[in-house]
């Protein structure tokens, strides 16, 4: 997502009813880390992408290095085991998919050229869900997967995406965390969704 749909992405999310909380993203403390899943690169192993946090921090928008070529139609994978919990076509994000691991964790994909899992489907690590791609007005026409980890931080049994102000935490891959700040860019990060 580009920075200068950024506000009106947020607007239009927090307009369809989805409830803000007052914290925009901070990680979750240190008793509910032990339980984070050994989340990996949602990308076939061993291929190489490039992360940007541009405004959205710490949400992480991908393309597949060096110059994004393959980016549109690559195999979304899932992160980590869970059971789908949204997989829908949203007016503003495009496909979207949002996966349930258990322990309060989730992860969003938007942007998606299809969905290749229905709500309620058990993915295993690895697993094809979608495919990248550029639906919804807020990809700006621009292939990319907008991604989001996020923790259940007031135990209602969902996480709130898409916008500041929701459940979206700093994603880790692989044991390393990414989208600690704004304008943040991260070249030759290999997937090891193996």
């Amino acid at each position: 997502m580009h920075r200068t749909t950024i506000g009106v992405f947020a607007a239009i999310l927090l307009s369809t009813g989805l409830p803000a909380l007052a914290s925009a993203g901070p990680a979750p403390d240190e008793a509910s880390t032990a339980a984070r899943p050994a989340f990996q690169l949602p990308f076939d192993c061993n291929s190489k992408w490039r992360l940007d946090t541009w405004a959205h921090a710490p949400a992480l928008d991908m393309v597949k290095e060096p110059n994004q070529v393959g980016t549109e139609g690559a195999p979304y994978r899932a992160s980590a085991d869970g059971v789908v919990r949204q997989s829908f076509y949203h007016s503003n994000a495009g496909n979207m998919i949002q996966v349930n691991h258990g322990g309060g964790w989730f992860t969003t994909g938007i942007h998606l050229q299809s969905r290749a899992v229905a709500v309620g489907a058990r993915v295993t690590r690895g697993q094809i869900i979608g495919r990248v791609g550029k639906t919804g007005p807020t990809s700006n026409g621009h292939p990319h997967l907008h991604y989001e980890q996020a923790f259940d931080r007031n135990g209602d049994g969902v996480a709130t995406w898409g916008a500041a102000g929701t459940e979206r935490v700093r994603p880790f891959f692989n044991g390393v965390e990414y989208g600690q700040a704004n304008g943040r860019t991260w070249r030759n990060v290999v997937s090891r969704n193996c």
